[in-house]
């Protein structure tokens, strides 16, 4: 229980710092490099990455052999979702896609490395 309270208060600080550096970026960068939905996406990671948290501990709690196989599927599920979501985002904003792709992949990025570096920090 220690190390899930540890996970979240990580997350929490780590989101309000990125929500704050997007924030600054959207308010003071080139309109041209900032995505409509700028401000949308850090919250967005922060839900998903305490979806996964949850999915993946209630379903080890049973088995915890099955937790590398459960986190994998979950990644994979998250990145097959995330494709969907960058898709349909392209189709329907093509004038904001490329501000929004990069801000997006940005963001992938530096929430599964953090994920990551995380869990296998607190799994040590």
């Amino acid at each position: 229980m220690k190390s899930d309270s540890s996970f979240y208060r990580k997350l929490i600080l780590f989101s309000s710092v990125l929500f704050l550096i997007s924030f600054l970026f959207s308010r003071f960068a080139n309109q041209q490099l900032v995505s409509d939905y700028l401000l949308s996406i850090v919250p967005f990671f922060f839900l998903m990455s305490i979806l996964t948290r949850v999915f993946t501990k209630r379903k080890t709690a049973k088995d915890p052999r099955k937790t590398l196989t459960l986190y994998l599927a979950a990644s994979g599920i998250k990145l097959f979702l995330y494709l969907i979501i960058l898709i349909a985002y392209g189709l329907l904003n093509r004038d904001d896609a490329p501000a929004f792709f990069i801000s997006f992949l940005v963001f992938y990025l530096i929430y599964t490395f953090i994920e990551v570096k995380v869990e296998l920090k607190l799994s040590n």
